[in-house]
C-alpha cells in the first residue's frame, strides 16, 4: 500500500507541474476552485490507472503459474512387479517388487484394467505366476487401477543349461550373468520352489533386464525312475532314451526329464526294457523282472591288463575282468585307470566269441588276440576323456545332515540315509532325497576343489498327504 501511495503522489506532482507550466500564474490563481477540482480529477485518474495496471500484472502471473485446465497428464507406473499369486476370490494380487526386492500384496477390483503390451484387454485369470508387469496404483486408495504386461524386459523361453550360484546369488545363461535379489522366485506349475531344485536337464523361461533376473518359470521339469526287482542287472548299464547311460547299482533313484522314453538295462546275458512316461516331481517304479531276456551274438572277452590293480570301465561302468566279460557284438567304449599312469581310452569292436584284449598302460597300447580277426580295438584321445571324467577328492567328504531319515542319492546312486557321508565329488552334482510318504526332491549343487569337507542341510520333505 505504501508503494502504491508513493506512486500516486509522484504522478500527482508531475501533473501539477505540467498544469502550472501551461497556465499563467494569474489565471491559475483566479481559478483556484477549478484548480482544486482539476487536481482531484487527475489524482483519481492516476489511482485508477495504477490500480488497473497492477491488476493486469497479477492476472498474468496467475495465468503463467497454472496450466490450462483442459490439458491432462497420464500418471506413470508405480513399480515393476512379478506376479506371484492371484487371489480372485479375495481380489488380491501378490507381487515381487523388482525395485525394492520385496513382496507386496495389492487389492484390485472389477474396474482394474489388465492389458497386454499392445493394449489388448485380458482377464485377471489370464495372469500367470512369473510374468513381469507394470503396476499402476490409485493415489488415494493404493488399489491397483491398471496392470500391463511389461515389454521392457529380456525373455528367453525354454532355455537350457542354466547355471546357478546360490552363494553369490547369480544366474548364468548363455554365458551372461544375472544377479537376483532376496525376494526372487522360481515357479514350477504355479508354485514357488527353491532355485536349487532346478536340475541341469530342466528347461526354463527367464525374465529380467540387463544384469538382473526378475523370475524363472520351469517349463519342462523332471521326475524319477526307481528300478525295482532288477538284481540280475546290477553291475550292468541303464540307458534312458539314448541320452543317459548309467551304471546299475543297488537302490537306484534316477532323476529324468519329464517325457516319454525307452528305458533299457543290460548286464551279461540279460537285457530288458520298456517304454515309460515320466511326470514332473513324481516317482515311477520300474519293475524289471518282467522284461528280462537272454541276448544273442555275444562274445566272452578276456582282458589282460598291466600293471595289476588297474580299473576297467566298459561303456562307462566298472567291469570285473578277473573273469571273461560278456559283451554284445559291436562297439564298446573302454577305459583303464590307475594312479600314476595316463588313463587309457579306446573303442573295442567285438565280432567274435572269445577275443582277448591286452592293454599295457605304460606303453598306452592295446592288442587284441582271439579266434577272429574281425575283433579290433582303437585308441581314443585320452586327454579329452580325462577332461570329461568325474573328479573326486578321496581325502574329503560330503555330509548330508537333513532331512533325517531320508534316502540320499548322488547323481542317482544311493549313498545312505541322512545323516550320512560319502566321498566328495568335485563340480556340479545332483542330490536327491526320498522318503516313503513324502514328495521326492532334487537339488543341484556345486562343490569346489578346495581340500575341505562339505556339509549340507536341506529343507524337510513335504508329505504327499498335504493338499
Amino acid at each position: 500500500m505504501e508503494v502504491l501511495a508513493l506512486a500516486c503522489y509522484t504522478i500527482y506532482q508531475v501533473v501539477a507541474a505540467v498544469g502550472t507550466a501551461v497556465m499563467s500564474k494569474e489565471r491559475w490563481e483566479k481559478n483556484s476552485m477549478r484548480d482544486r477540482m482539476f487536481r482531484k480529477l487527475l489524482l483519481i485518474l492516476a489511482v485508477c490507472l495504477l490500480t488497473a495496471g497492477c491488476g493486469r500484472t497479477k492476472g498474468q502471473q496467475v495465468q503463467q503459474q497454472n496450466p490450462n485446465a483442459a490439458v491432462t497428464y497420464e500418471k506413470g507406473k508405480d513399480f515393476v512387479g512379478v506376479v506371484k499369486k492371484v487371489d480372485t476370490a479375495g481380489k488380491k494380487i501378490t507381487f515381487y517388487n523388482t525395485g525394492t526386492e520385496e513382496e507386496r500384496i495389492c487389492d484390485f477390483s472389477g474396474g482394474t484394467e489388465i492389458l497386454t503390451p499392445n493394449e489388448k484387454q485380458i482377464s485377471v485369470e489370464s495372469l500367470e505366476a512369473g510374468q513381469v508387469v507394470d503396476v499402476y496404483l490409485s493415489d488415494t486408495t493404493k488399489r491397483v487401477t491398471k496392470i500391463q504386461l511389461s515389454s521392457d524386459i529380456l525373455q528367453f523361453e525354454n532355455a537350457k543349461k542354466l547355471l546357478v550360484n546360490a552363494d553369490e546369488k547369480y544366474i548364468e545363461l548363455n554365458d551372461v550373468r544375472y544377479r537376483y535379489g532376496s525376494g526372487f522366485s522360481v515357479f514350477s506349475e504355479g508354485e514357488v520352489i527353491d532355485i536349487q531344485e532346478i536340475a541341469p536337464t530342466d528347461e526354463v523361461t527367464f525374465r529380467g533386464v540387463k544384469g538382473k533376473a526378475y523370475s524363472l518359470v520351469v517349463t519342462r521339469g523332471h521326475g524319477y525312475i526307481k528300478p525295482d526287482k532288477y538284481k540280475d542287472f546290477i553291475g550292468g548299464t541303464m540307458t534312458v532314451g539314448g541320452m543317459m547311460i548309467l551304471p546299475v547299482t543297488e537302490n537306484m533313484l534316477v532323476p529324468v526329464p519329464e517325457g516319454t522314453y525307452e528305458v533299457t538295462m543290460k548286464n551279461g546275458d540279460f537285457t530288458g526294457g520298456r517304454s515309460v512316461k515320466i511326470e514332473r516331481d513324481k516317482q515311477l517304479v520300474l519293475d524289471m523282472s518282467l522284461f528280462k531276456s537272454v541276448e544273442k551274438n555275444k562274445g566272452q572277452v578276456v582282458f589282460n591288463i598291466n600293471p595289476e590293480g588297474a580299473e576297467l570301465y566298459v561303456n562307462g561302468s566298472p567291469a570285473d575282468y578277473s573273469k571273461p566279460v560278456s559283451l554284445k557284438y559291436g562297439k564298446h567304449s573302454i577305459k583303464v585307470v590307475l594312479d600314476g599312469y595316463t588313463t587309457y581310452t579306446g573303442v573295442l569292436d567285438v565280432q567274435s566269441a572269445n577275443p582277448t584284449v591286452q592293454i599295457n598302460l605304460a606303453d598306452e597300447e592295446a592288442e587284441v588276440k582271439g579266434d577272429s580277426k574281425d575283433t579290433s580295438v582303437s585308441k581314443e584321445n585320452s586327454s579329452q576323456d580325462s577332461q570329461n571324467s568325474d573328479k573326486y577328492d578321496n581325502l574329503h567328504e560330503i555330509k548330508v545332515s537333513t532331512p533325517a531319515g531320508a534316502s540320499v542319492y548322488m547323481d542317482g546312486i544311493y549313498k545312505g540315509k541322512a545323516p550320512c557321508s560319502f566321498t566328495k565329488k568335485i563340480g556340479t552334482v545332483t542330490i536327491t532325497l526320498s522318503k516313503d510318504g513324502f514328495v521326492t526332491k532334487s537339488y543341484t549343487v556345486t562343490t569346489m576343489d578346495d581340500s575341505k569337507d562339505v556339509e549340507w542341510s536341506f529343507p524337510d520333505l513335504v508329505s504327499t498327504a498335504v493338499g
